[in-house]
């Protein structure tokens, strides 16, 4: 399902979808990998907003994926290792303080979190959409973007509908676009 995504389809020899977002929204990537999600990023990185990359992959992982500067690209690891990097996945109030840290930094920035899975094992799934719902209203208020990747077979139907509810933009990889 696509909601709301301006979709742009440039011209030549195959067909090439690139999708734009519009700041101060909430977006949910219902795709198996990240594909998607990294497509974005890759390009709003090169635009020059800041990202703050919340995953369930190591920092190293993702370093491999996107090579962009440290300075633009903050990766942050959800494990319990006690790491600089490392978010434990336990511990909602460490993740909303990084990323509510974040917002006030850098005010255009962008928030992606690839790991909704790990947050909603070790909390329950109303927890950690009671957060998400705080981001969300601080997301709006200022023109930053929150960046949810979730794979909808890891979770049930009702709670991929709460997320979406949630959500200002719902993009689908089944979607036909």
């Amino acid at each position: 399902m696509v909601k709301n995504v301006e979709v742009l389809i440039a011209s030549g020899g195959r067909r090439r979808v690139y999708l734009r977002i519009s700041k101060g929204k909430l977006y949910l990537f219902e795709e198996r990998v990240p594909l998607r999600t990294h497509q974005i990023l890759r390009k709003e990185l090169s635009d020059g907003r800041e990202t703050l990359y919340i995953s369930k992959h190591s920092p190293q992982q993702l370093r491999m994926q996107f090579n962009f500067d440290p300075a633009m690209l903050q990766t942050l690891w959800l494990s319990p290792r006690p790491e600089g990097d490392c978010i434990p996945p336990m511990n909602l109030e460490i993740f909303e303080k990084r990323v509510n840290e974040f917002l006030k930094e850098f005010p255009h920035g962008i928030v992606a979190l690839n790991g909704f899975d790990v947050l909603e094992m070790w909390n329950g799934f109303r927890p950690v959409l009671e957060v998400l719902k705080r981001a969300r209203s601080q997301v709006n208020a200022n023109g930053t973007n929150f960046i949810i990747s979730v794979d909808p077979k890891n979770l049930n139907h009702r709670s991929v509908c709460e997320l979406e509810k949630l959500s200002d933009i719902v993009i689908s990889s089944a979607a036909e676009v």
